[in-house]
């Protein structure tokens, strides 16, 4: 193999993973995935103000979950580039349903247009070494068609055919049909997770297309039996370019022009500008819409797929905030990990969800009065260098006893209490080996970072090719620092492995405020506010402790998952090495 003594020097164990991906599937005594074919009429959308269906699921059988995607492009109505996996059978971007120990074996075959190459990856590879894509990124307009798959927030491994983004390579071509096959662990936390396309320097781009879908670890019921047997709604939140593209407002926008327009579950809620004598003179946004039974409680499993937005969650009625009861956050039940079961719920009247995350949570039908109840976000101060977050609804909520708009998707009858101890159960009792400092910051408007500060290393945007910026061993358990001394507000995600929120600092420095709810709580993805940039200001940072006890063995990397900075260099790569 090319490059093998190169291989085996920086990834020893990823390497000899890798060796099989280069095998023809023959000599393995196996054969070579058949390709998808390309679906017709991919990647449909929904008119603006339309009902708010549950997406389609697949579900795991005799613990396994098999799924073959055409990943395929095309445009809208006004020319937005869309993308999409589409199952063999035509079904969009499915909601996956496992069970802890199941196998998720994925077979994709990349059905875009080819593009000119671009970076070479240094082997080891686990698909196609050359990337379709030429930088520098640029949205919506890149042009590239390499994919591969994240399957974000799961704790599983990094090796070739699991979830790896910075080795593996799918281009387009039937010879290129990649085989992902791997196993989501026994102690797996049951809740919402979510896959999508995330090769370097075309992220952005793929979601803002709408190329994601949820994925659900089953069994939340067992952990939390508050949620058994109540209808729930997966509402999947993504972001696309918006339909009038008009400039943007500033970072702390107000009702403004946002940077992104929303859609709930490909259900548009597009931002309409009206001028007075050619100046912009207002924007008023369409909801979806939303159906619950008068009296109900639902089970809402809310994931922000976004590319870029950030979201500032209320349910409101009659202009009050209703009281949330959070159960998950970024899949894993609320105390649950650590103490007595089940834990308990956290009350909230607004919940702060950064792009990527995910909040699953309680609420109550309006009673028959109120006139106007809606699922909002509100205005977010994202920094004088950041984006456009308005307040803007989301969905009007509406009661109806009609049986073709009911729910009628229920959580499974609690059946035991799950008392095991879970996949980060006991960290907080063992000794720190090591704290890390790192540091967020730019140089406007195309450059990117996160240096690890405490380790004297200086900014440098990512490239596959990079040594790993961070060493450690297997078992190991440590305290990073994450700091922001950028003039925006940056998103911190850990791909792999969850970590424990200690603390959240110097956030009132700038006006800003502590996420509720999450001190304490194990999530892959905090957000960090902007700095003044005054001098002797405090500087806003998140303590976070970080176990690598599980399958984590190789390289995976961790960025600001607000892809327009992570495209632009914002992730660093991490190399966990066995513990002998």
């Amino acid at each position: 193999m090319k490059n093998s003594k190169f291989c085996f020097t920086r990834w020893p164990v990823v390497c000899a993973l890798s060796l099989f991906a280069f095998l023809p599937a023959r000599a393995l005594g196996q054969t070579a995935p058949t390709p998808v074919a390309p679906v017709p009429n991919p990647c449909p959308r929904f008119a603006a103000g339309g009902v708010v269906h549950n997406p389609p699921a697949l579900y795991s059988s005799n613990g396994a979950l098999s799924v073959r995607f055409s990943y395929q492009q095309t445009t809208d109505s006004v020319g937005r580039l869309l993308h999409c996996f589409m199952t063999d059978t035509g079904i969009e971007q499915p909601t996956l349903h496992v069970n802890p120990g199941d196998t998720l074996n994925i077979t994709v075959t990349n059905n875009t247009p080819p593009q000119p190459y671009g970076e070479i990856y240094n082997a080891p590879n686990c698909g196609n070494n050359t990337v379709q894509f030429t930088p520098p990124a640029s949205g919506i307009t890149s042009t590239g068609a390499s994919t591969n798959l994240h399957f974000h927030g799961t704790n599983v491994t990094p090796a070739c055919g699991g979830d790896n983004v910075t080795r593996t390579l799918i281009n387009p071509g039937d010879a290129n049909t990649f085989q992902y096959s791997f196993t989501i662990p026994t102690n797996e936390p049951p809740g919402l997770y979510w896959y999508h396309p995330h090769v370097h320097g075309l992220a952005e781009r793929d979601l803002l297309g709408g190329a994601t879908g949820a994925l659900v670890v089953d069994g939340i019921q067992n952990v939390q039996p508050a949620v058994a047997e109540l209808n729930q709604r997966y509402l999947v939140i993504r972001d696309q370019p918006q339909i009038q593209g008009l400039a943007e407002g500033p970072g702390n926008c107000g009702v403004n022009v946002p940077f992104q327009d929303l859609s709930v579950n490909y259900v548009p809620i597009d931002s309409n500008a009206t001028f007075n004598k050619g100046k912009l003179s207002n924007i008023t946004f369409t909801p979806a819409a939303l159906t619950m039974e008068p009296g109900e409680t639902q089970f809402w499993r809310l994931v922000n797929s976004s590319a870029d937005t950030i979201l500032d969650l209320q349910v409101v009625y009659d202009g009050a905030p209703q009281t949330l009861q959070i159960v998950s956050i970024d899949a894993v039940p609320v105390n649950s990990q650590e103490g007595t079961q089940p834990g308990q719920l956290i009350p909230v009247t607004r919940f702060r969800l950064p792009v990527a995350s995910r909040v699953e949570f309680l609420v109550r039908a309006p009673a028959a009065s109120v006139k106007v109840a809606q699922l909002v976000t509100n205005n977010i101060n994202t920094g004088p260098q950041g984006d456009c977050d308005p307040t803007r609804p989301i969905s009007n909520i509406q009661l109806s006893t009609d049986s073709a708009e009911a729910v009628d998707n229920r959580v499974g009858a609690f059946s035991a209490l799950s008392t095991s101890q879970q996949r980060f159960g006991g960290v907080s009792a063992t000794a720190v080996s090591t704290t890390r400092v790192f540091q967020f910051s730019e140089i406007q408007p195309s450059q990117f970072f996160i240096t690890q500060v405490s380790a004297g290393q200086q900014p440098a945007v990512f490239d596959a090719n990079n040594p790993p910026a961070v060493v450690t061993t297997q078992g190991a358990v440590e305290q990073w620092n994450v700091q922001n001394i950028a003039q925006e507000n940056h998103e911190f995600h850990m791909h792999q492995i969850h970590f424990k929120v200690l603390s959240q600092d110097n956030f009132e420095a700038n006006g800003a405020q502590q996420a509720p709810a999450i001190n304490g709580q194990f999530l892959d993805m905090i957000e960090i506010p902007f700095w003044t940039g005054k001098k002797n200001a405090p500087i806003p940072q998140v303590e976070l402790l970080m176990s690598f006890a599980g399958m984590d063995i190789g390289d995976f990397v961790y960025h600001c998952h607000i892809l327009s900075h992570e495209d632009l260099g914002m992730m660093a790569i991490i190399q966990v090495n066995p513990a002998n």
